[in-house]
C-alpha cells in the first residue's frame, strides 16, 4: 500500500531519485540509438569503381580544384590513432575525362621551418587564384593541433609551407572551409582532445564542439555549443556554409554574412554519420561521405592497423533547392565495408566521384547517370 512521505524533505528526495533514474534511462537509450546496432548497409555503385593505386594509409580529407582537375589526399591518420606504421603525408590524383589510369602521387613538402614528424593531416581546403593553388590543412597532431597553409606548385609537385595558424581552443580540430585568401573556417569536434576523455565526452552526447573564423590576423569563436561538428563545406555562389554533426546525424545550414559572421538558415537531418562534405560548384549539390554505423568506425579507430576491422561506408547527395531550406536526398554509393572502409571524404567533378576512407583505400567511380543519380 503506498504511504505519503512523512515529511517535505522526503517527497523531494524521491522526486529527485525518479529524476536521476529518468535521466540515467534516457542517456543509456540516446547512447544505444547512436551507435546504429539496428542498421544494415546493402551495396550499390553509380557506375564501375576501381582502388586508386598509391594510397595505401587512408584518405581521410579530400579536397578537389575543378580548375585544374587536381583532387588533394591527406594520408595517414592511423598514426594519430596509434598505428605507428601509417605514414602521414599528402598527395594528387590527376582527374582527366578519359581516365587511363587511376594512380595517386605523393606530394613533397619543402619547408626550414616545418618539422613534418609533426604532421597528420585530416581535412582539407584550397583558395585557387590566377593559377596560384593554397591549401589550408588541418593538422591533428597532439603536439601541433593547427591550420597548416601550403603553396602548391603543379610542374614540380611541391608543397611549400609558408605559415601556420595555431590556437590554444583548438582541441580537436577537424576540417577547414576556405572563404577567402588566408580567411576560413576551423570545425572543432570537442572540447576534450583526442583520447579516453574524449570518448567520454563524446559518449555523453555533449555539445561542446566550435566553429571558429580565422579572418587573416586572429581566430575568433564563431559557433559554440555544437555537438560534435565534424565536415565543412562552403557554397561560394550562395554563400552558404555547411557544418555536419557526427554524433547527430545532421547538417546545419548557415548563412555568410559581408561582415563574415553567420546567421543559422535550417537543418538536413541524414539518419547516418557526416564526415566529409563537398559542394559541386557547377550544380550546388552537396556530396557527403558518411558513417551508418557509427559503433563500427569507432572499433576501426581502436584497431588502425586491423584490416580485418571494417566499417560500411555511404555517400548521399543533397540536392539543395532554390528557396535553400528544402532538399532532396539520393544514395548514390554504399558498402558494408569490404570494397571500402569508413568512408570519411568525398568529392565530385564532371561524373568523376572519389571516395576516401578513414586508414584504408582510396576509390574511383564513373557516375553513368548523374541526373538521377
Amino acid at each position: 500500500m503506498f504511504r505519503p512521505p512523512n515529511s517535505l524533505s522526503g517527497l523531494l528526495h524521491r522526486v529527485a531519485i525518479w529524476l536521476m533514474l529518468a535521466f540515467l534511462c534516457s542517456t543509456v537509450i540516446r547512447f544505444i540509438l547512436m551507435l546504429d546496432l539496428n542498421k544494415r548497409v546493402y551495396n550499390h555503385t553509380p557506375g564501375p569503381c576501381r582502388a586508386v593505386t598509391g594510397i595505401t594509409d587512408g584518405a581521410a580529407g579530400l579536397e578537389i580544384i575543378s580548375e585544374a582537375g587536381l583532387v588533394f589526399i591527406s594520408t595517414g591518420l592511423a598514426t594519430a590513432y596509434g598505428n605507428d606504421t601509417s605514414r602521414p603525408g599528402l598527395a594528387v590524383l590527376q582527374l582527366e575525362k578519359e581516365m587511363m589510369k587511376h594512380e595517386a602521387k605523393p606530394i613533397k613538402i619543402e619547408s626550414e621551418k616545418f618539422d613534418q614528424n609533426e604532421f597528420i593531416p585530416l581535412g582539407i581546403s584550397s583558395y585557387f587564384s590566377k593559377g596560384r593553388i593554397s591549401l589550408y590543412v588541418v593538422n591533428t597532431h597532439p603536439k601541433r593541433p593547427c591550420v597548416e597553409i601550403f603553396t602548391y606548385h603543379k610542374e614540380k609537385n611541391v608543397l611549400f609551407h609558408r605559415k601556420s595558424v595555431c590556437d590554444a581552443r583548438f582541441s580537436s580540430i577537424y576540417d577547414v572551409a576556405t572563404i577567402g585568401a588566408d580567411r576560413f573556417l576551423v570545425s572543432n569536434l570537442a572540447y576534450m582532445a583526442r583520447g579516453k576523455l574524449q570518448t567520454v565526452e563524446l559518449t555523453m552526447q555533449s555539445s561542446f564542439g566550435a566553429l571558429y573564423l580565422f579572418d587573416g590576423r586572429s581566430v575568433t569563436l564563431l559557433e559554440s555549443g555544437l555537438s560534435s561538428p565534424s565536415g565543412l563545406a562552403i557554397d561560394r555562389t550562395r554563400q552558404l556554409i555547411f557544418a555536419g554533426s557526427l554524433l547527430n546525424e545532421h547538417i546545419r545550414v548557415y548563412k555568410l554574412e559581408k561582415d563574415l559572421s553567420v546567421t543559422f538558415r535550417t537543418q538536413i537531418s541524414l539518419l547516418s554519420s557526416p564526415a566529409g562534405m563537398h559542394v559541386d560548384e557547377e550544380s550546388g549539390d552537396l556530396w557527403v561521405s558518411l558513417h551508418p554505423v557509427l559503433y563500427q568506425m569507432f572499433l576501426v579507430t581502436l584497431y588502425p592497423g586491423d584490416e580485418r576491422v571494417r566499417s560500411p561506408s555511404q555517400v548521399l547527395r543533397v540536392r539543395i533547392q532554390e528557396d535553400g531550406v528544402s532538399w532532396v536526398i539520393t544514395e548514390p554509393y554504399a558498402n558494408d565495408g569490404a570494397t571500402i572502409s569508413a568512408s570519411n571524404a568525398v568529392v565530385y567533378d564532371k561524373e568523376h566521384l572519389v571516395i576516401g576512407s578513414m586508414f584504408g583505400r582510396l576509390l574511383h567511380c564513373d557516375v553513368l547517370n548523374p541526373s538521377i543519380t
